[in-house]
């Protein structure tokens, strides 16, 4: 768990899963850039690295936010009463970006979820054909009612990633972007000549965005939805659905009076 020293409490958090065969220390980078930013940040590994379906990375990083939860009160804890009960968000590379939608699927009330480099794989043999693999009967896909979620979710992709991932196709970041809710918040960041890796790791304007996204949709920071406005330079397509409200200058408290 990374949290900041010295900013504001209390603190909104999020939860990083790895992909596959990742660990917790996989996803450190990310955590650090969050807590260097002024949020509480928790990695968490997947039970089996190898096995894990995307179904229970998701159900861990529900559990993980409970873990957070009971930081708030136990005693001895250095974040004992600087925790925002209310503000929990949810992110991951590989399996675990498509995990993150898992989670959203689960649990509503999630403020964010930023998704890296997605993978989704999605079992429901009510919704999805069934395909006969060492004589077992496998039914999945990708439809809009599997991703149903009203989480507002940033989404990075690499623009040749199924290249590498030929198995996923229609299963993707792009993928999960179509399907999902237009009355759900949501961006493509579609990174031009990018792979798999494309955000493994946070840097440039991929560390940006995913911070203006957070800023955005959890802390209502109005400038840093205008920035997510702005077309990347390093993407290939950048599909965005978001409005901004209008600020008014010495509108202190958002109620469009001055």
């Amino acid at each position: 768990m990374y949290y900041p020293i010295g900013a504001p409490d209390p603190y909104k958090s999020i939860v990083f899963t790895p992909g596959w065969g990742g660990n917790s220390a996989s996803m450190s980078s990310w955590a650090t850039y969050f807590a260097s930013h002024g949020f509480l940040a928790m990695t968490i590994g997947p039970n089996d690295e190898i096995n894990d379906s995307h179904q229970q990375r998701g159900e861990g990083l529900i559990d993980a936010i409970e873990s957070i939860r009971q930081e708030n009160s136990r005693a001895g804890s250095p974040l004992y009463g600087l925790i925002d009960m209310d503000s929990f968000s949810v992110s991951g590379y590989s399996m675990g970006g498509g995990a993150s939608h898992n989670a959203a699927m689960i649990d509503g009330s999630l403020k964010a979820l930023i998704s890296l480099n997605p993978t989704v794989l999605m079992e429901d043999c009510d919704l999805c054909p069934g395909e006969e693999y060492d004589g077992v009967i496998y039914c999945i896909c990708l439809v809009p009612e599997l991703v149903e979620h009203s989480v507002p979710s940033l989404i990075f992709a690499g623009e040749v990633e199924v290249n590498e991932l030929t198995a996923y196709e229609g299963m993707l970041g792009q993928d999960i972007y179509a399907n999902m809710p237009e009355s759900t918040d949501k961006i493509m960041f579609e990174g031009a000549g990018a792979g798999h890796g494309f955000v493994a790791y946070p840097s440039g304007e991929v560390q940006e965005y995913a911070l203006n996204w957070l800023k955005h949709q959890v802390l209502g920071d109005t400038d840093a939805c205008e920035s997510l406005l702005e077309i990347p330079s390093s993407s290939s397509e950048y599909l965005i659905n978001i409005e901004c409200e209008e600020s008014i200058e010495g509108d202190v408290n958002g109620d469009t009076l001055v």
